[in-house]
Protein backbone atom coordinates (compact mmCIF):
# COMPACT_ATOMS: atom_id res chain seq x y z
CA UNK A 1 0.00 0.00 0.00
CA UNK A 2 1.40 3.55 -1.07
CA UNK A 3 -0.54 6.76 -1.00
CA UNK A 4 -2.12 6.21 -4.12
CA UNK A 5 -1.93 2.10 -4.66
CA UNK A 6 -2.90 -0.51 -2.96
CA UNK A 7 -1.07 -3.78 -4.15
CA UNK A 8 -1.88 -7.06 -4.08
CA UNK A 9 1.08 -9.99 -4.50
CA UNK A 10 0.75 -13.53 -5.34
CA UNK A 11 -2.29 -15.32 -6.66
CA UNK A 12 -4.34 -16.89 -3.40
CA UNK A 13 -7.85 -18.16 -4.87
CA UNK A 14 -9.42 -17.34 -1.13
CA UNK A 15 -8.36 -14.06 -1.40
CA UNK A 16 -9.84 -13.60 -5.06
CA UNK A 17 -13.21 -12.45 -3.73
CA UNK A 18 -12.35 -9.78 -1.69
CA UNK A 19 -9.66 -8.55 -3.95
CA UNK A 20 -12.27 -8.73 -6.59
CA UNK A 21 -14.89 -6.80 -4.81
CA UNK A 22 -11.91 -3.97 -3.77
CA UNK A 23 -10.62 -3.65 -7.48
CA UNK A 24 -13.82 -2.84 -8.71
CA UNK A 25 -14.19 0.08 -11.34
CA UNK A 26 -16.62 2.52 -12.06
CA UNK A 27 -17.93 6.08 -13.05
CA UNK A 28 -21.35 5.85 -11.42
CA UNK A 29 -23.30 4.35 -14.42
CA UNK A 30 -21.89 1.41 -14.29
CA UNK A 31 -19.03 -0.73 -12.45
CA UNK A 32 -17.46 -3.93 -12.93
CA UNK A 33 -15.87 -6.06 -10.78
CA UNK A 34 -11.98 -6.69 -10.62
CA UNK A 35 -11.85 -10.35 -11.91
CA UNK A 36 -9.65 -11.86 -14.19
CA UNK A 37 -10.61 -11.28 -17.88
CA UNK A 38 -9.34 -15.73 -18.56
CA UNK A 39 -11.61 -16.50 -15.43
CA UNK A 40 -15.72 -17.63 -15.76
CA UNK A 41 -17.73 -17.23 -12.45
CA UNK A 42 -17.22 -20.13 -10.63
CA UNK A 43 -16.66 -20.54 -6.33
CA UNK A 44 -13.20 -18.69 -7.03
CA UNK A 45 -14.15 -16.20 -9.61
CA UNK A 46 -16.79 -13.53 -10.10
CA UNK A 47 -16.92 -11.16 -12.83
CA UNK A 48 -19.76 -8.96 -12.12
CA UNK A 49 -21.29 -6.01 -13.61
CA UNK A 50 -23.85 -3.43 -12.61
CA UNK A 51 -25.28 -0.49 -13.91
CA UNK A 52 -27.14 2.58 -11.45
CA UNK A 53 -30.77 1.72 -11.36
CA UNK A 54 -31.25 -1.74 -13.16
CA UNK A 55 -33.73 -3.73 -11.06
CA UNK A 56 -35.59 -7.40 -12.19
CA UNK A 57 -38.06 -8.74 -9.72
CA UNK A 58 -38.50 -12.60 -10.07
CA UNK A 59 -40.40 -15.20 -7.83
CA UNK A 60 -38.78 -18.38 -6.24
CA UNK A 61 -40.03 -21.12 -4.31
CA UNK A 62 -38.67 -21.23 -0.87
CA UNK A 63 -39.00 -23.00 2.13
CA UNK A 64 -42.64 -23.63 0.72
CA UNK A 65 -43.39 -20.37 -0.19
CA UNK A 66 -43.78 -18.51 -3.13
CA UNK A 67 -41.48 -15.40 -1.96
CA UNK A 68 -40.98 -12.43 -4.07
CA UNK A 69 -37.39 -10.24 -4.96
CA UNK A 70 -35.91 -7.95 -6.83
CA UNK A 71 -32.05 -7.81 -7.59
CA UNK A 72 -29.97 -5.20 -9.45
CA UNK A 73 -28.59 -6.97 -12.47
CA UNK A 74 -25.67 -8.87 -13.23
CA UNK A 75 -25.96 -7.63 -16.75
CA UNK A 76 -23.77 -8.93 -19.32
CA UNK A 77 -20.11 -9.34 -18.87
CA UNK A 78 -17.62 -7.39 -21.54
CA UNK A 79 -14.27 -8.73 -19.88
CA UNK A 80 -13.84 -12.09 -21.10
CA UNK A 81 -10.14 -12.67 -22.89
CA UNK A 82 -8.32 -15.84 -22.59
CA UNK A 83 -5.64 -17.23 -24.65
CA UNK A 84 -3.43 -20.14 -24.98
CA UNK A 85 -0.64 -21.29 -26.96
CA UNK A 86 -2.03 -22.99 -30.30
CA UNK A 87 -4.15 -26.20 -29.63
CA UNK A 88 -2.97 -25.78 -25.64
CA UNK A 89 -5.59 -25.53 -22.69
CA UNK A 90 -6.34 -22.46 -21.98
CA UNK A 91 -4.10 -20.89 -19.34
CA UNK A 92 -5.61 -19.61 -15.83
CA UNK A 93 -4.15 -19.07 -12.48
CA UNK A 94 -6.39 -22.29 -11.40
CA UNK A 95 -5.10 -24.56 -14.51
CA UNK A 96 -1.31 -23.54 -15.09
CA UNK A 97 1.17 -22.53 -12.63
CA UNK A 98 2.05 -18.98 -12.17
CA UNK A 99 5.47 -18.14 -10.73
CA UNK A 100 3.93 -14.39 -10.14
CA UNK A 101 1.19 -12.25 -9.83
CA UNK A 102 0.34 -8.66 -8.98
CA UNK A 103 -2.49 -6.69 -8.95
CA UNK A 104 -2.21 -2.37 -8.56
CA UNK A 105 -4.95 -0.53 -7.81
CA UNK A 106 -4.39 2.66 -9.14
CA UNK A 107 -6.22 5.08 -7.11
CA UNK A 108 -5.35 8.40 -8.98
CA UNK A 109 -6.15 7.28 -12.28
CA UNK A 110 -8.94 5.03 -11.40
CA UNK A 111 -7.15 1.77 -13.17
CA UNK A 112 -6.59 -1.70 -12.19
CA UNK A 113 -3.13 -3.00 -13.66
CA UNK A 114 -2.76 -6.91 -13.59
CA UNK A 115 1.09 -8.71 -14.40
CA UNK A 116 0.69 -12.42 -14.64
CA UNK A 117 3.77 -14.44 -15.65
CA UNK A 118 2.79 -18.42 -16.51
CA UNK A 119 5.05 -20.76 -16.36
CA UNK A 120 4.55 -22.97 -19.74
CA UNK A 121 7.12 -25.96 -19.57
CA UNK A 122 10.22 -26.41 -20.67
CA UNK A 123 11.69 -23.24 -19.23
CA UNK A 124 8.82 -20.96 -21.37
CA UNK A 125 7.23 -18.20 -19.57
CA UNK A 126 4.43 -16.27 -20.82
CA UNK A 127 4.07 -12.61 -19.20
CA UNK A 128 0.77 -11.07 -19.23
CA UNK A 129 -0.01 -7.13 -18.31
CA UNK A 130 -3.25 -5.82 -18.46
CA UNK A 131 -4.64 -2.48 -17.77
CA UNK A 132 -8.30 -1.90 -17.11
CA UNK A 133 -10.47 0.92 -17.21
CA UNK A 134 -14.09 2.00 -16.54
CA UNK A 135 -14.33 5.57 -18.45
CA UNK A 136 -14.74 8.36 -16.42
CA UNK A 137 -15.15 10.84 -19.24
CA UNK A 138 -17.14 9.23 -21.13
CA UNK A 139 -19.68 6.97 -18.59
CA UNK A 140 -20.66 4.11 -21.73
CA UNK A 141 -17.07 3.55 -22.58
CA UNK A 142 -14.87 0.99 -20.30
CA UNK A 143 -11.38 -0.80 -22.27
CA UNK A 144 -8.75 -3.43 -21.53
CA UNK A 145 -5.43 -3.68 -22.67
CA UNK A 146 -3.63 -6.72 -22.40
CA UNK A 147 -0.04 -7.40 -23.25
CA UNK A 148 1.87 -10.79 -24.21
CA UNK A 149 5.86 -10.97 -23.88
CA UNK A 150 7.34 -14.68 -24.74
CA UNK A 151 10.18 -15.23 -22.30
CA UNK A 152 12.70 -18.19 -23.87
CA UNK A 153 10.14 -19.17 -26.64
CA UNK A 154 8.32 -18.17 -29.77
CA UNK A 155 5.39 -19.15 -30.77
CA UNK A 156 1.82 -18.55 -31.49
CA UNK A 157 -0.71 -17.73 -29.27
CA UNK A 158 -4.58 -17.98 -29.75
CA UNK A 159 -6.48 -15.14 -28.17
CA UNK A 160 -10.00 -15.43 -27.86
CA UNK A 161 -12.92 -12.24 -26.80
CA UNK A 162 -16.22 -12.27 -26.26
CA UNK A 163 -19.52 -10.55 -24.49
CA UNK A 164 -21.38 -13.27 -22.15
CA UNK A 165 -25.16 -12.44 -22.05
CA UNK A 166 -24.98 -16.11 -20.22
CA UNK A 167 -24.77 -14.36 -17.20
CA UNK A 168 -27.01 -14.48 -13.81
CA UNK A 169 -26.89 -13.49 -10.19
CA UNK A 170 -24.88 -15.82 -8.43
CA UNK A 171 -22.10 -14.22 -6.34
CA UNK A 172 -23.91 -14.31 -2.84
CA UNK A 173 -23.74 -18.13 -2.03
CA UNK A 174 -27.18 -17.97 0.44
CA UNK A 175 -29.12 -16.64 -2.53
CA UNK A 176 -28.54 -19.06 -4.92
CA UNK A 177 -31.51 -21.10 -3.70
CA UNK A 178 -33.42 -18.18 -5.46
CA UNK A 179 -34.11 -17.82 -9.02
CA UNK A 180 -30.80 -15.44 -10.69
CA UNK A 181 -31.80 -15.80 -13.87
CA UNK A 182 -32.76 -11.80 -14.73
CA UNK A 183 -31.97 -11.74 -18.58
CA UNK A 184 -33.59 -13.61 -21.31
CA UNK A 185 -33.77 -12.48 -25.58
CA UNK A 186 -29.83 -12.92 -25.53
CA UNK A 187 -28.84 -12.25 -28.88
CA UNK A 188 -25.10 -11.73 -30.44
CA UNK A 189 -23.87 -10.63 -33.77
CA UNK A 190 -21.77 -8.44 -35.96
CA UNK A 191 -21.48 -5.08 -36.58
CA UNK A 192 -17.99 -4.82 -38.05
CA UNK A 193 -14.90 -7.14 -38.88
CA UNK A 194 -13.39 -6.30 -35.69
CA UNK A 195 -16.71 -5.50 -33.73
CA UNK A 196 -19.46 -7.46 -32.48
CA UNK A 197 -22.81 -7.02 -30.62
CA UNK A 198 -25.06 -8.48 -27.89
CA UNK A 199 -28.60 -7.38 -26.92
CA UNK A 200 -31.31 -8.48 -23.90
CA UNK A 201 -33.62 -7.68 -21.97
CA UNK A 202 -34.56 -8.12 -18.42
CA UNK A 203 -37.24 -10.67 -17.58
CA UNK A 204 -39.66 -8.64 -16.05
CA UNK A 205 -38.88 -5.25 -15.54
CA UNK A 206 -38.37 -5.26 -19.48
CA UNK A 207 -35.06 -2.75 -19.72
CA UNK A 208 -33.16 -3.76 -23.23
CA UNK A 209 -29.53 -3.67 -22.90
CA UNK A 210 -27.19 -3.02 -25.59
CA UNK A 211 -23.62 -4.03 -25.48
CA UNK A 212 -20.67 -3.19 -28.74
CA UNK A 213 -16.86 -4.28 -28.11
CA UNK A 214 -14.49 -3.50 -30.71
CA UNK A 215 -11.17 -5.99 -30.37
CA UNK A 216 -8.04 -4.39 -32.22
CA UNK A 217 -4.97 -6.90 -32.51
CA UNK A 218 -2.23 -7.36 -35.06
CA UNK A 219 -2.41 -9.84 -37.27
CA UNK A 220 -6.75 -8.31 -37.33
CA UNK A 221 -9.05 -10.22 -35.52
CA UNK A 222 -12.08 -13.16 -37.15
CA UNK A 223 -15.24 -13.17 -35.85
CA UNK A 224 -17.00 -16.50 -34.93
CA UNK A 225 -20.39 -16.95 -34.56
CA UNK A 226 -22.24 -19.16 -32.04
CA UNK A 227 -25.84 -17.78 -30.76
CA UNK A 228 -25.95 -16.31 -28.43
CA UNK A 229 -22.61 -15.70 -28.20
CA UNK A 230 -20.93 -14.51 -30.69
CA UNK A 231 -16.11 -14.73 -30.43
CA UNK A 232 -13.73 -12.84 -31.27
CA UNK A 233 -10.48 -14.34 -32.45
CA UNK A 234 -7.15 -13.79 -33.42
CA UNK A 235 -3.28 -15.37 -33.31
CA UNK A 236 -0.83 -13.77 -32.56
CA UNK A 237 2.76 -14.74 -33.83
CA UNK A 238 4.71 -13.98 -30.50
CA UNK A 239 8.89 -13.36 -31.07
CA UNK A 240 10.81 -13.69 -27.60
CA UNK A 241 11.10 -10.49 -25.80
CA UNK A 242 8.77 -8.86 -27.92
CA UNK A 243 5.37 -7.48 -26.77
CA UNK A 244 2.17 -7.78 -28.72
CA UNK A 245 -0.78 -6.14 -27.84
CA UNK A 246 -4.62 -6.73 -27.88
CA UNK A 247 -7.23 -3.69 -26.72
CA UNK A 248 -11.16 -4.29 -25.90
CA UNK A 249 -13.20 -1.49 -25.99
CA UNK A 250 -16.60 -1.77 -24.89
CA UNK A 251 -19.98 0.50 -25.06
CA UNK A 252 -22.88 -0.48 -22.62
CA UNK A 253 -26.05 1.30 -23.28
CA UNK A 254 -29.56 0.49 -21.98
CA UNK A 255 -33.28 1.60 -22.67
CA UNK A 256 -33.35 4.21 -19.63
CA UNK A 257 -30.73 6.19 -20.65
CA UNK A 258 -31.80 9.59 -22.20
CA UNK A 259 -31.46 10.64 -26.21
CA UNK A 260 -31.37 7.28 -27.78
CA UNK A 261 -34.19 5.15 -29.12
CA UNK A 262 -32.52 1.78 -29.28
CA UNK A 263 -29.44 1.19 -26.49
CA UNK A 264 -28.14 -1.66 -29.49
CA UNK A 265 -27.65 1.13 -32.01
CA UNK A 266 -26.30 3.71 -29.24
CA UNK A 267 -23.58 0.40 -28.21
CA UNK A 268 -22.76 0.20 -31.40
CA UNK A 269 -22.04 3.46 -32.66
CA UNK A 270 -20.74 4.69 -29.09
CA UNK A 271 -18.04 1.69 -29.92
CA UNK A 272 -17.44 2.79 -33.28
CA UNK A 273 -16.30 6.44 -32.79
CA UNK A 274 -14.56 5.75 -29.90
CA UNK A 275 -10.93 6.09 -30.06
CA UNK A 276 -7.63 4.01 -29.32
CA UNK A 277 -6.74 2.90 -25.99
CA UNK A 278 -4.19 5.22 -25.66
CA UNK A 279 -6.23 8.54 -26.37
CA UNK A 280 -9.26 6.58 -23.84
CA UNK A 281 -6.79 6.56 -21.32
CA UNK A 282 -5.97 10.21 -21.91
CA UNK A 283 -9.31 11.75 -21.63
CA UNK A 284 -10.20 9.33 -18.57
CA UNK A 285 -7.35 10.64 -16.37
CA UNK A 286 -7.77 13.83 -17.00
CA UNK A 287 -11.42 13.27 -15.58
CA UNK A 288 -10.19 11.95 -12.44
CA UNK A 289 -7.65 14.39 -12.10
CA UNK A 290 -10.47 16.80 -12.08
CA UNK A 291 -12.54 14.55 -9.68
CA UNK A 292 -9.41 14.46 -7.00
CA UNK A 293 -9.30 17.90 -7.37
CA UNK A 294 -12.92 18.24 -6.02
CA UNK A 295 -12.58 15.43 -3.58
CA UNK A 296 -9.40 16.27 -2.07
CA UNK A 297 -9.11 15.03 1.28
CA UNK A 298 -5.50 16.27 3.25
CA UNK A 299 -5.50 13.57 6.10
CA UNK A 300 -2.09 12.07 6.76
CA UNK A 301 -0.76 8.65 7.07
CA UNK A 302 -2.36 5.30 7.12
CA UNK A 303 -5.76 7.25 8.10
CA UNK A 304 -5.77 9.10 5.00
CA UNK A 305 -4.56 6.26 2.35
CA UNK A 306 -7.76 4.27 4.05
CA UNK A 307 -9.81 7.38 3.69
CA UNK A 308 -8.97 8.00 0.14
CA UNK A 309 -9.42 4.08 -0.35
CA UNK A 310 -13.35 4.40 0.93
CA UNK A 311 -13.50 7.64 -1.11
CA UNK A 312 -12.46 6.39 -4.28
CA UNK A 313 -14.91 3.37 -3.93
CA UNK A 314 -17.76 5.95 -2.62
CA UNK A 315 -16.57 7.92 -6.26
CA UNK A 316 -17.02 4.27 -8.19
CA UNK A 317 -21.00 4.20 -7.63
CA UNK A 318 -21.77 7.78 -6.71
CA UNK A 319 -19.94 10.33 -9.42
CA UNK A 320 -21.24 13.53 -11.08
CA UNK A 321 -22.27 10.83 -13.75
CA UNK A 322 -25.41 10.14 -11.32
CA UNK A 323 -26.88 13.70 -11.10
CA UNK A 324 -28.60 12.56 -14.42
CA UNK A 325 -29.73 9.60 -13.01
CA UNK A 326 -32.65 8.22 -11.17
CA UNK A 327 -30.63 6.19 -8.35
CA UNK A 328 -29.97 5.89 -4.99
CA UNK A 329 -27.21 4.81 -2.71
CA UNK A 330 -27.00 0.93 -2.84
CA UNK A 331 -25.72 -0.68 0.38
CA UNK A 332 -22.63 -2.23 -1.54
CA UNK A 333 -22.34 0.06 -4.18
CA UNK A 334 -21.83 -1.06 -7.48
CA UNK A 335 -19.27 -3.63 -6.40
CA UNK A 336 -21.20 -6.80 -5.62
CA UNK A 337 -24.92 -8.33 -5.52
CA UNK A 338 -24.91 -8.43 -1.22
CA UNK A 339 -28.10 -6.19 -0.05
CA UNK A 340 -29.88 -7.33 -3.79
CA UNK A 341 -28.33 -3.43 -4.77
CA UNK A 342 -31.19 -2.48 -2.28
CA UNK A 343 -31.54 1.57 -1.14
CA UNK A 344 -31.31 1.57 2.77
CA UNK A 345 -30.26 4.95 4.48
CA UNK A 346 -26.44 4.67 3.50
CA UNK A 347 -26.84 8.30 1.99
CA UNK A 348 -26.93 9.74 5.26
CA UNK A 349 -23.60 8.67 5.71
CA UNK A 350 -22.71 9.61 2.34
CA UNK A 351 -24.22 12.68 1.89
CA UNK A 352 -22.39 14.77 4.31
CA UNK A 353 -19.08 14.37 1.83
CA UNK A 354 -21.25 14.91 -1.16
CA UNK A 355 -23.01 18.15 0.12
CA UNK A 356 -19.99 19.73 0.34
CA UNK A 357 -17.67 18.46 -2.59
CA UNK A 358 -20.39 17.08 -5.36
CA UNK A 359 -24.03 18.72 -4.39
CA UNK A 360 -25.66 18.10 -7.44
CA UNK A 361 -25.01 14.21 -6.96
CA UNK A 362 -26.83 14.82 -3.28
CA UNK A 363 -29.20 16.43 -5.18
CA UNK A 364 -29.98 13.99 -7.41
CA UNK A 365 -30.03 11.00 -4.85
CA UNK A 366 -32.83 13.29 -2.54
CA UNK A 367 -35.27 13.25 -5.87
CA UNK A 368 -34.46 9.63 -6.00
CA UNK A 369 -36.50 9.67 -2.77
CA UNK A 370 -39.25 12.75 -3.60
CA UNK A 371 -39.65 11.07 -7.13
CA UNK A 372 -40.91 7.78 -4.77
CA UNK A 373 -42.94 10.17 -2.09
CA UNK A 374 -46.30 9.16 -3.57
CA UNK A 375 -45.74 5.18 -3.65
CA UNK A 376 -44.32 5.85 0.74
CA UNK A 377 -47.41 7.89 0.82
CA UNK A 378 -49.18 4.84 -0.26
CA UNK A 379 -47.97 2.50 2.28
CA UNK A 380 -48.45 4.87 4.99
CA UNK A 381 -52.21 4.46 4.06
CA UNK A 382 -51.94 1.01 3.67
CA UNK A 383 -50.62 0.69 6.84
CA UNK A 384 -53.41 2.92 8.16
CA UNK A 385 -51.14 6.13 8.48
CA UNK A 386 -51.58 9.49 7.34
CA UNK A 387 -48.41 10.51 5.72
CA UNK A 388 -45.20 8.80 3.73
CA UNK A 389 -43.93 5.44 5.34
CA UNK A 390 -40.75 4.90 3.40
CA UNK A 391 -39.49 1.78 3.11
CA UNK A 392 -36.37 0.13 4.73
CA UNK A 393 -35.36 -1.51 1.62
CA UNK A 394 -36.00 0.46 -1.73
CA UNK A 395 -35.06 -0.20 -5.41
CA UNK A 396 -36.83 0.81 -8.52
CA UNK A 397 -40.17 1.93 -7.54
CA UNK A 398 -40.08 2.80 -4.17
CA UNK A 399 -41.98 -0.53 -2.64
CA UNK A 400 -40.87 -1.99 0.25
CA UNK A 401 -38.42 -4.68 -1.15
CA UNK A 402 -37.06 -5.82 2.30
CA UNK A 403 -37.22 -9.79 1.83
CA UNK A 404 -39.72 -11.39 3.60
CA UNK A 405 -37.56 -14.36 4.70
CA UNK A 406 -33.75 -14.76 5.55
CA UNK A 407 -31.44 -17.63 6.01
CA UNK A 408 -29.22 -18.49 8.76
CA UNK A 409 -26.37 -20.41 6.74
CA UNK A 410 -25.58 -22.01 10.30
CA UNK A 411 -29.11 -23.90 10.40
CA UNK A 412 -30.14 -23.73 7.26
CA UNK A 413 -34.13 -22.26 8.22
CA UNK A 414 -35.54 -19.66 6.25
CA UNK A 415 -36.67 -17.12 9.01
CA UNK A 416 -39.08 -14.44 8.68
CA UNK A 417 -37.20 -10.72 8.46
CA UNK A 418 -38.91 -7.98 10.24
CA UNK A 419 -36.41 -5.02 9.74
CA UNK A 420 -39.11 -3.42 7.23
CA UNK A 421 -39.71 -1.83 11.36
CA UNK A 422 -36.84 0.24 10.34
CA UNK A 423 -39.32 3.41 9.94
CA UNK A 424 -36.22 5.55 11.27
CA UNK A 425 -35.10 5.74 7.64
CA UNK A 426 -37.92 8.39 6.87
CA UNK A 427 -36.49 10.37 9.73
CA UNK A 428 -32.84 9.83 8.08
CA UNK A 429 -34.18 11.03 4.26
CA UNK A 430 -35.28 14.19 6.38
CA UNK A 431 -32.31 14.90 8.19
CA UNK A 432 -30.26 14.17 4.46
CA UNK A 433 -33.05 16.77 2.77
CA UNK A 434 -32.21 19.37 6.28
CA UNK A 435 -28.40 18.77 5.71
CA UNK A 436 -28.55 18.99 2.23
CA UNK A 437 -29.82 22.64 1.82
CA UNK A 438 -28.19 23.87 4.86
CA UNK A 439 -24.98 22.81 3.33
CA UNK A 440 -25.55 23.96 -0.32
CA UNK A 441 -27.75 27.16 0.49
CA UNK A 442 -30.14 25.33 -2.34
CA UNK A 443 -33.63 27.30 -1.03
CA UNK A 444 -35.09 26.18 -3.74
CA UNK A 445 -35.02 22.40 -3.01
CA UNK A 446 -36.11 23.35 0.43
CA UNK A 447 -38.68 25.17 -0.46
CA UNK A 448 -40.34 22.70 -3.04
CA UNK A 449 -39.92 19.21 -3.00
CA UNK A 450 -37.62 19.20 0.55
CA UNK A 451 -40.84 20.62 1.83
CA UNK A 452 -42.65 18.09 0.71
CA UNK A 453 -40.86 15.15 2.23
CA UNK A 454 -40.16 16.72 5.15
CA UNK A 455 -44.29 18.01 6.10
CA UNK A 456 -45.62 14.08 5.08
CA UNK A 457 -42.36 12.16 7.43
CA UNK A 458 -43.50 14.55 9.81
CA UNK A 459 -47.28 13.84 9.39
CA UNK A 460 -46.48 10.16 9.36
CA UNK A 461 -44.52 10.36 12.71
CA UNK A 462 -47.00 12.67 14.81
CA UNK A 463 -50.01 10.25 13.20
CA UNK A 464 -47.71 6.40 14.38
CA UNK A 465 -47.51 8.28 17.85
CA UNK A 466 -49.78 7.62 20.29
CA UNK A 467 -51.11 8.97 23.98
CA UNK A 468 -50.11 7.37 27.29
CA UNK A 469 -52.16 8.85 30.20
CA UNK A 470 -49.87 6.67 32.58
CA UNK A 471 -46.78 8.34 31.37
CA UNK A 472 -48.39 11.82 30.24
CA UNK A 473 -46.31 10.92 27.02
CA UNK A 474 -46.96 10.18 23.10
CA UNK A 475 -45.16 6.93 22.43
CA UNK A 476 -44.38 5.31 19.13
CA UNK A 477 -44.56 1.65 19.18
CA UNK A 478 -44.41 -1.74 17.24
CA UNK A 479 -40.99 -0.88 15.25
CA UNK A 480 -37.18 -1.90 14.94
CA UNK A 481 -34.13 -0.34 15.66
CA UNK A 482 -30.86 0.58 14.24
CA UNK A 483 -29.57 -2.39 15.71
CA UNK A 484 -31.38 -4.63 13.48
CA UNK A 485 -30.68 -7.69 15.71
CA UNK A 486 -33.81 -6.84 18.39
CA UNK A 487 -37.22 -7.06 16.27
CA UNK A 488 -39.34 -7.90 18.90
CA UNK A 489 -40.21 -9.11 22.88
CA UNK A 490 -39.46 -12.47 23.72
CA UNK A 491 -42.40 -14.39 23.70
CA UNK A 492 -44.48 -12.20 21.78
CA UNK A 493 -46.53 -13.07 18.83
CA UNK A 494 -46.02 -9.92 17.09
CA UNK A 495 -42.91 -8.85 15.69
CA UNK A 496 -41.49 -4.65 16.63
CA UNK A 497 -40.47 -2.76 19.93
CA UNK A 498 -41.67 0.51 22.09
CA UNK A 499 -39.85 3.71 22.40
CA UNK A 500 -37.04 2.38 20.64
CA UNK A 501 -34.77 6.10 21.53
CA UNK A 502 -33.06 6.49 18.49
CA UNK A 503 -36.86 6.27 16.68
CA UNK A 504 -38.06 8.51 19.10
CA UNK A 505 -35.32 11.08 19.14
CA UNK A 506 -35.72 11.52 15.56
CA UNK A 507 -38.90 11.49 15.18
CA UNK A 508 -38.89 14.54 17.54
CA UNK A 509 -36.17 16.42 15.46
CA UNK A 510 -38.08 15.71 12.25
CA UNK A 511 -41.49 17.28 14.07
CA UNK A 512 -39.37 20.28 15.41
CA UNK A 513 -37.78 21.01 11.96
CA UNK A 514 -41.07 20.65 9.46
CA UNK A 515 -42.84 22.70 11.84
CA UNK A 516 -39.31 25.43 11.76
CA UNK A 517 -39.44 25.45 8.02
CA UNK A 518 -43.47 26.02 7.81
CA UNK A 519 -42.74 28.79 9.41
CA UNK A 520 -39.84 30.72 7.42
CA UNK A 521 -41.06 29.41 4.09
CA UNK A 522 -42.51 32.14 1.87
CA UNK A 523 -46.13 32.89 2.69
CA UNK A 524 -47.21 32.24 -1.20
CA UNK A 525 -45.27 28.72 -0.75
CA UNK A 526 -46.67 28.21 2.49
CA UNK A 527 -50.04 28.56 1.48
CA UNK A 528 -49.67 26.06 -1.78
CA UNK A 529 -49.03 23.35 0.98
CA UNK A 530 -51.43 24.01 3.35
CA UNK A 531 -54.06 23.58 0.55
CA UNK A 532 -52.37 21.00 -1.39
CA UNK A 533 -51.92 18.75 1.79
CA UNK A 534 -54.64 19.87 3.74
CA UNK A 535 -52.73 20.86 7.01
CA UNK A 536 -54.54 23.18 9.41
CA UNK A 537 -53.94 24.70 12.45
CA UNK A 538 -55.05 21.60 14.66
CA UNK A 539 -52.83 19.19 13.10
CA UNK A 540 -49.96 21.62 13.18
CA UNK A 541 -50.70 22.09 17.15
CA UNK A 542 -50.89 17.84 17.58
CA UNK A 543 -46.99 17.84 15.95
CA UNK A 544 -45.82 20.79 18.82
CA UNK A 545 -47.25 18.57 21.05
CA UNK A 546 -45.66 15.41 20.10
CA UNK A 547 -42.11 16.55 19.65
CA UNK A 548 -42.30 17.63 22.85
CA UNK A 549 -43.81 15.07 24.68
CA UNK A 550 -42.35 11.69 22.71
CA UNK A 551 -41.02 8.70 25.46
CA UNK A 552 -37.43 8.41 25.80
CA UNK A 553 -36.93 4.96 28.61
CA UNK A 554 -34.04 5.34 31.02
CA UNK A 555 -32.42 2.83 32.99
CA UNK A 556 -30.20 3.65 35.91
CA UNK A 557 -29.43 6.82 34.55
CA UNK A 558 -28.64 5.34 30.95
CA UNK A 559 -30.86 5.77 27.77
CA UNK A 560 -32.41 2.35 27.19
CA UNK A 561 -32.33 1.55 23.46
CA UNK A 562 -35.63 0.75 23.91
CA UNK A 563 -38.88 0.32 26.72
CA UNK A 564 -37.84 -3.16 28.49
CA UNK A 565 -34.48 -3.20 27.10
CA UNK A 566 -33.40 -3.18 31.27
CA UNK A 567 -35.35 -6.86 31.92
CA UNK A 568 -33.21 -8.28 29.01
CA UNK A 569 -30.71 -11.18 30.21
CA UNK A 570 -27.44 -10.20 30.08
CA UNK A 571 -25.57 -12.89 27.52
CA UNK A 572 -22.72 -14.95 28.68
CA UNK A 573 -20.03 -12.76 26.85
CA UNK A 574 -17.01 -15.03 27.44
CA UNK A 575 -19.02 -18.36 27.06
CA UNK A 576 -20.07 -17.73 23.34
CA UNK A 577 -15.91 -16.23 22.67
CA UNK A 578 -15.04 -19.20 24.06
CA UNK A 579 -17.51 -21.59 22.45
CA UNK A 580 -17.55 -19.73 18.89
CA UNK A 581 -14.82 -17.27 18.85
CA UNK A 582 -16.06 -15.25 16.08
CA UNK A 583 -20.06 -14.21 17.39
CA UNK A 584 -20.15 -10.79 15.18
CA UNK A 585 -23.65 -12.81 14.52
CA UNK A 586 -24.71 -13.60 17.11
CA UNK A 587 -28.23 -13.62 15.97
CA UNK A 588 -27.37 -16.95 13.56
CA UNK A 589 -25.53 -18.95 16.31
CA UNK A 590 -28.19 -18.37 19.43
CA UNK A 591 -31.14 -19.18 16.42
CA UNK A 592 -29.23 -22.40 15.36
CA UNK A 593 -29.00 -23.33 19.40
CA UNK A 594 -33.25 -22.79 19.00
CA UNK A 595 -32.27 -19.32 21.21
CA UNK A 596 -32.89 -16.24 19.96
CA UNK A 597 -30.69 -12.33 20.55
CA UNK A 598 -34.07 -10.99 21.30
CA UNK A 599 -33.80 -12.23 25.23
CA UNK A 600 -30.69 -10.77 25.82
Amino acid sequence: MTDWTWEYEGYEPADQCLRESLCTLGNGYFATRGALPECAADEIHYPGTYIAGIYNRLTSDVAGRRVENEDMVNVPNWLPLRFRLRDGQWLTPDTAPVLTHRLDLHLASGMLERRTRYDLGEERVLSVRQQRIVHMADPHLAALRTEFTAEGFSGELEVEALLDGGVTNGGVPRYRDLDGRHLTHVHAGTAAPDTVWLRCRTRTSDIRIGMAARLTADPPVTIRNKSPRTTQHTCLDLVEGRTATVDKVVALHTSRDPAISDPLHAAVDRVSRAPGFDDLLETHLTAWDQLWRRAELDVGGESGRILRLHLFHVLQTLSPHTADLDVGVPARGLHGEAYRGHVFWDELFVLPFLNLHFPEVSRALLRYRHRRLEQARSTALAAGRRGALYPWQSGSDGREETQQLHLNPRSGRWLPDHSHLQYHVGSAIAYNVWQYCEASGDAEFLHTKGAEMLLQIARFWADKAVYDESLGRHRIKGVVGPDEYHESYPGAEAPGLDDNAYTNVTAAWVLTRTLELLDTLPEPRRRELVERNGLDGGELEQWEDVSRTLHVPFHSGVISQFAGYAELAELPWEEYRQRYGDIRRLDRILEAEGDTVNRY
